[in-house]
């Protein structure tokens, strides 16, 4: 806490320290303006700046303490179907109303001072602003940046970190000091969660290395990052009070590694409390989440600020450590004012809550203003928003020569093409389906942005010199059509999960339309776009399709990017952050999702996505990680930056073997060589190079691997690079609930090496030489050393030398195999021979568990 802060809460009543942890508004702190503090305005920013919120909380401000008599007459039964209109209709004011333009104007009037005031205060900024008049689609209308699905679909943290910059200087533009969700690092459980596309991967490791990048992203601009929803919040059924029943290791290994990450590596200033229960105790009020996990374990200095509507006891949720209570409008201080006055909240503990606040308020509430343009700043965003929707977009499938599209140029060529006339336009190739006009650029509710700013597909390709026509020809008319794509749409929404994996009604329809078309003529090719929150069931037309896309919701530049890549001006190179399942019948929560009323049993445990798949050998549709390119990458020669030596290794069996292979203590160098093998026609491509660890002689139950390290690079035809990637004991750790820690066992480990969860092309073992819990001695549980003949013989030799019976050891073994041996040991014998203890301890010791 700084000097400042301190003397401020020494100056402040309880009332306004009462103030300060309740919300003002629906998206704005209290004023502490007297202190010198001033009020932070914050918005949901996960891929873009929320313009409903924005407006809805400019108009909230002007009813309730108009500035002038003007204002206060404007405001004066301004009713709810007004504002929405105002909202919804912003980019189109012509549908407007008298009294709901004048109410446009002053929102424009404001969103203009504060470009004007936030960027370079300059002639052209300002004429920038000005040059639209009162038209609508100008400057100030925000981008609209991929899904967090789709940013996990990079495998590529620069992306992510140039996105969560381009976030934060539009959010400075717009006098906007906390983006809320920037990122939501919830992971993938069910791939009907409603709010699935938000969270970059069903995979800890992909999450943890991406998400500190977008907090460093928004955070270098000078804007609040705040990452959410700590925690496990997976779900939209039931969301505001749902319990959910998690193991300790489940927590641990699945759904806390990209919180904690970006905790230790990127700082951000918020975290948001979410809406779940865990274990029977409210995130919001769960001091063992909060203070524990989030503040004493990992280190976070910032400020804790409940989802909306997610505080359920505000006097239990200050006491946990969730410091700021939103919105305003449900907020109530007086409740607070009257828990000190009783004595059920101290001031102290007050003061706590009230002090982070305002460290953010005073950090983040008075950026300076920036030294560039509004222009560039919407500049900036366009690419960063282009770059992310061309890394993000997967191909899943490419046969029969399907994809890239050939148009009037060379594949790769970014030269202009000529565009074709109306009647050369019925030819070609043909889009249908729901997004063959218009796709869905974002999802719904706090990932919602309404803008002018989109693309499309049909333009993009008429753009890049395709023939192409919008939907099915009548019979007579399909003379000349090679291609057809259906663009199929499923959307993303909060307050609502998905009910099925199916796809629209519609779009369906035109899959079996053009599946007959293809019966019709066998040499037409069929390809599909799939424009979708999650993954969706293909089982009736994935084996005649010739070629899929995967674009989830891209952004205002899918379209642009999709055309690019459709006609070969980009290279694909997305993967999967998710598995795709051939039916939802397959996944691990298919029994536990969403639940059985409030109550929601995770049952899965740590097997989420690929490591259920792996674990129970179900072939998925499509596997995480898994991504076409139209070049050919090969790896290969997978090798370690260090000597092997000779190993003595004794396996579970009791098997003794001596191999030679390389040993990791502290951290270990392994590395791979990729070339791209073309065609010669696409000059560059990328590929992400996946390594997995897998552990074949664990103590407790792991997965059959998981991934521990990624590398995307982008090689030229014919070039060749060396990938290498640096492995630590960490990376070979998993979460002992028993013991309540991490443990790294001893032990022989198997390097996989690929570009997808499913498709290794190389492996190699190598030796963890570590002393841990596990590795044999006096405190190894009694079934790991029974069920190795030679431990198991040195056990029996130890107890004989006790002078115990050799029957204590199988008794124990049949009903409590978790006892450890030393605790036998004080159970059955008193005083038990030191030398013979030592002796146990330096037979078993000396041998090197496989």
């Amino acid at each position: 806490m700084t000097d400042k802060i301190k003397t401020i809460l020494e100056q402040m009543t309880i009332e306004e320290k009462a103030d300060m942890v309740c919300g003002a508004s629906n998206f704005c702190t209290a004023d502490a303006s007297r202190y010198g503090v001033p009020a932070i305005r914050m918005l949901d920013g996960g891929t873009g700046i929320n313009y409903e919120q924005l407006i809805a909380d400019l108009i909230l401000s002007w009813r309730t303490n108009p500035r002038d008599e003007e204002e206060a007459w404007l405001m004066k039964d301004f009713s709810a179907t007004e504002e929405r209109n105002v909202i919804f209709d912003y980019f189109r004011p012509d549908k407007l109303t008298e009294k709901e333009t004048k109410v446009w104007k002053k929102v424009r009037e404001y969103l203009k001072e504060q470009f004007i005031k936030n960027t370079t205060n300059n002639d052209t900024t300002l004429a920038f602003v000005e040059m639209a008049g009162d038209a609508a689609a100008d400057i100030m209308s925000p981008a609209c940046f991929p899904c967090g699905m789709m940013l996990g679909a990079t495998f590529n943290p620069d992306v992510v970190n140039q996105t969560g910059h381009a976030l934060g200087r539009e959010a400075r533009a717009y006098g906007v000091s906390m983006l809320l969700g920037t990122p939501n690092i919830n992971i993938h459980r069910d791939p009907l969660g409603g709010r699935l596309f938000e969270g970059f991967s069903e995979d800890p490791c992909l999450v943890a290395k991406l998400a500190p990048e977008y907090v460093k992203g928004v955070q270098e601009e000078g804007v609040a990052a705040n990452i959410k929803h700590f925690a496990a919040n997976n779900q939209e059924k039931n969301r505001q009070g749902i319990n959910e029943t998690i193991s300790e290791r489940a927590l641990q290994e699945i759904y806390f590694p990209g919180f904690r990450a970006c905790v230790e590596q990127a700082q951000p200033a918020t975290v948001m409390a979410a809406y779940n229960k865990i274990n029977g105790t409210a995130c919001t009020a769960n001091e063992w989440l909060l203070d524990g996990i989030l503040r004493k374990y990992w280190g976070f200095e910032g400020m804790v600020v409940s989802d909306w509507g997610a505080v359920y006891d505000p006097i239990a949720a200050l006491k946990a450590g969730n410091d700021l209570n939103m919105p305003g409008i449900t907020a109530d201080p007086e409740k607070v004012v009257q828990a000190v006055e009783a004595g059920e909240l101290t001031e102290e503990e007050l003061d706590r809550n009230v002090a982070r606040v305002l460290e953010l308020m005073d950090t983040y509430g008075s950026p300076e203003c920036y030294d560039m343009s509004a222009q560039y700043i919407m500049d900036m965003s366009k690419q960063a928003a282009y770059k992310a929707a061309c890394e993000g977009i997967v191909l899943l499938k490419n046969e029969n020569g399907i994809f890239p599209i050939r148009s009037k140029g060379k594949a790769g060529n970014d030269s202009v093409f000529e565009t074709v006339s109306d009647e050369e336009v019925m030819s070609g190739v043909v889009l249908c389906g729901s997004g063959a006009i218009r796709l869905y650029d974002c999802g719904t509710g706090s990932a919602g942005i309404t803008t002018d700013k989109d693309s499309s597909i049909y333009e993009g390709l008429i753009q890049n010199g395709v023939e192409v026509s919008i939907g099915i020809p009548a019979v007579g008319k399909r003379a000349g059509i090679s291609t057809y794509i259906c663009v199929a749409r499923i959307p993303g929404m909060e307050g609502n999960d998905r009910k099925n994996m199916k796809l629209s009604v519609e779009d369906a329809q035109i899959l079996n339309q053009m599946l007959d078309l293809k019966r019709e003529n066998p040499m037409v090719k069929l390809g599909l776009i799939l424009n979708v929150s999650g993954p969706v069931d293909l089982a009736l037309w994935e084996h005649e399709l010739d070629g899929i896309f995967c674009m989830f919701l891209p952004g205002m530049e899918g379209g642009h990017a999709m055309a690019d890549i459709l006609t070969g001006r980009v290279n694909p190179s997305g993967k999967l952050p998710l598995t795709f399942p051939k039916k939802h019948k397959d996944t691990p929560t298919y029994l536990n999702f969403p639940g059985d009323g409030y109550q929601v049993n995770y049952g899965e445990g740590i097997y989420v996505g690929y490591r259920y798949y792996d674990k129970k050998m179900v072939e998925p549709l499509y596997p995480f990680g898994h991504g076409l390119s139209y070049s050919h990458f090969e790896i290969s020669n997978e090798r370690a930056i260090a000597d092997s030596v000779p190993v003595e290794l004794v396996y579970p069996d009791g098997k003794v073997d001596n191999k030679k292979m390389p040993v990791l203590t502290d951290s270990l160098r392994i590395a791979v060589d990729v070339i791209n093998q073309g065609p010669e026609e696409f000059s560059e491509g990328m590929e992400v190079v996946q390594l997995y660890i897998s552990d074949p002689y664990a103590t407790i139950s792991k997965p059959v691997k998981e991934l521990k390290a990624f590398k995307k690079i982008r090689l030229a035809y014919g070039e060749r690079e060396k990938v290498t990637f640096t492995l630590t004991k960490e990376d070979f750790a998993s979460f002992d609930s028993d013991l309540h820690q991490w443990v790294a066992e001893e032990g022989v480990y198997n390097i996989l090496i690929g570009n997808s969860s499913r498709n290794i092309v190389c492996s190699m073992p190598v030796y963890l030489d570590a002393k841990t819990e596990y590795s044999y001695s006096l405190q190894t549980p009694i079934k790991v050393l029974y069920e190795n003949s030679v431990t198991k013989a040195h056990m029996n030799h130890l107890w004989l030398r006790l002078g115990l019976d050799p029957a204590d050891i199988d008794n124990k073994y049949e009903y409590e195999p978790h006892t450890r041996l030393i605790d036998l040991v004080h159970l059955k014998c008193e005083n038990p021979e030191q030398e013979a203890l030592d002796e146990f301890e330096l037979r078993v010791g000396s041998l090197k568990r496989a």
